[in-house]
């Protein structure tokens, strides 16, 4: 279940995400409808929706942003959103990039920053990239999709059918952009966010996305229950970052290391591929990188993961990926 195209199925993972949210949203309805003043049944055609084909990221943020109204008894606003979820789930969006600001995302903006920030603290470094930097983001963009698509189809559609919006985003002047590189949230699902000036060629731009889209493929696997049972409370040594990490954030980073690894050798690998030799060299050096971060979080999670079926099973299948590669 390791490989793209095997039993890891983008389609079934965007399937099951989907039809948990038009669940949430139909139990939300009966419970209150009438005090959102949302009595009629544009809901029913909103759950059809949502079950029959993807949607975007910004009606999954609309989705919590309902969740936390009610929590906090603002039913009008409460009501408001849901009538834009309803509206919006008519909308069948693809595989796209845009630029993190008001003109191209609206209301998503804030939403957007505030969703990840609620889950990375990253809010802050979230900015609009500079044209130049958006630019060659698309350009880098293209590329990376071309270069994945001659190496291995099945991982580019996986990229294609579980990102629906990558989302660039420029630095912060206050850290410059060193503190982000990406992001991704539970909350906002079919999104990825890079930073531009962190992907300046092609081959970041892979492993960036590879990257996000590994968070994304644990977040589908773990929607029925966790993949590590350790409190959030426990931390641990990240093998990708400073700080130290809840065992769930070290299960991510491993797993993530295992993906990106893969997707660099399937370059490295492939018959017909337009990499360059100083490519080639630098995805060699990558991949020796990535191996010795993921068997650091191997060790990690082994040690202290008091893991569920599900995570053991998972885990397990990158770890035999990686000792069967060099």
């Amino acid at each position: 279940m390791f490989t793209p195209g095997s039993e890891l199925s983008p389609l079934a993972l965007d399937a099951a995400m989907r039809g948990c949210l038009a669940d949430s949203l139909a139990h939300i309805h009966s419970a209150a409808a009438e005090a959102m003043d949302v009595l009629d049944e544009a809901y029913v055609g909103c759950l059809s929706a949502i079950n029959t084909h993807r949607v975007s990221p910004g009606l999954f943020g609309r989705y919590y942003d309902v969740v936390f109204a009610l929590q906090q008894r603002r039913y009008g606003r409460a009501g408001e959103l849901f009538q834009e979820i309803t509206a919006l789930a008519k909308e069948e969006p693809s595989f796209h990039s845009v630029r993190f600001d008001q003109e191209a995302l609206g209301a998503d903006k804030e939403r957007y920053a505030r969703l990840i920030g609620l889950e990375s603290g990253t809010a802050a470094a979230l900015t609009s990239p500079h044209r130049d930097a958006w630019l060659n983001f698309n350009a880098n963009l293209a590329a990376a999709m071309q270069l994945i698509e001659e190496a291995d189809p099945a991982l580019a559609a996986e990229l294609r059918g579980l990102v629906i919006q990558v989302v660039a985003v420029g630095s912060n002047s206050r850290n410059g952009g060193q503190g982000f590189s990406g992001a991704s949230s539970l909350m906002l699902w079919g999104a990825v966010f890079l930073n531009a000036e962190r992907h300046r060629s092609r081959l970041d731009m892979l492993g960036g996305l590879v990257h996000e889209v590994a968070h994304q493929i644990l977040f589908g696997l773990s929607i029925d229950e966790p993949l590590a049972e350790n409190p959030i409370s426990e931390r641990y040594g990240s093998p990708l970052r400073t700080d130290a990490r809840p065992m769930d954030g070290i299960f991510h980073a491993t797993f993530v290391c295992a993906r990106i690894h893969y997707a660099y050798g399937r370059l490295r690998d492939a018959t017909k591929s337009s990499l360059e030799d100083p490519e080639r060299r630098l995805v060699e050096q990558r991949m020796a990188y990535y191996r010795q971060k993921f068997f650091d979080g191997l060790e990690t999670v082994e040690r202290f993961g008091r893991l569920s079926a599900n995570g053991l099973r998972t885990m397990r299948a990158a770890a035999e990926y990686m000792q069967s590669v060099n």
